[in-house]
């Protein structure tokens, strides 16, 4: 085999193992949640007004705490524990003094497991009070930025990989 084929080898291993790294990655991802799903119905509200939480293929036995996050105003629902049939459905009521926006309803585990589902939440139109002006937080956001060791091993091998398959490149073309 000649010396260019063998590179041009190489080059077709390591594009076809970052491929494969890049997928399990994914599938990594989609599996930590293992297929359980959070829906919210409506999925448009009022303040003060009543949502169901359903959450599907969860673990029978498992408590989860439900909240509303939105990026000013957080507040807990309350708690649902898993049927055996590995469902749950609870109905909420949305606190008074929600103010209009998007949120997401998270349902977070005992484990750590976290399900989301999007609500919109619109002004009540019967009340007629004037808005309350609200200013801007100086307080910095946090964001669950979490991540395994595993997914970390996953991305820097993929990045070396990639550096050594440009370098391979490189000195093939160059």
């Amino acid at each position: 085999m000649r010396k260019h084929e063998l590179r041009s080898t190489w080059v077709r291993l390591g594009v076809m193992l970052i491929l494969l790294l890049t997928q399990s990655l994914g599938a990594a991802i989609a599996l930590a949640h293992g297929g359980a799903e959070l829906t919210v119905s409506p999925p448009v509200a009022t303040p003060g007004g009543n949502v169901t939480v359903k959450g599907e293929g969860v673990e029978a036995g498992e408590t989860f705490t439900i909240t509303l996050e939105g990026v000013t105003f957080q507040a807990t629902l309350g708690t649902v524990t898993v049927g055996d049939d590995e469902d749950f459905h609870e109905e909420f009521t949305l606190p008074a003094e929600v103010p209009p926006g998007t949120y997401q309803v998270r349902a977070v585990s005992a484990e750590g497991e976290v399900l989301t589902a999007e609500l919109t939440v619109e002004a009540d139109t019967a009340v007629t009070e004037p808005a309350t002006p609200v200013e801007p937080s100086a307080e910095p956001m946090q964001l669950d930025r979490h991540r395994s060791g595993g997914e970390f091993a996953v991305i820097i091998t993929g990045l070396l990989l990639s550096a050594g398959l440009g370098l391979v490149l490189i000195r093939e073309n160059g």
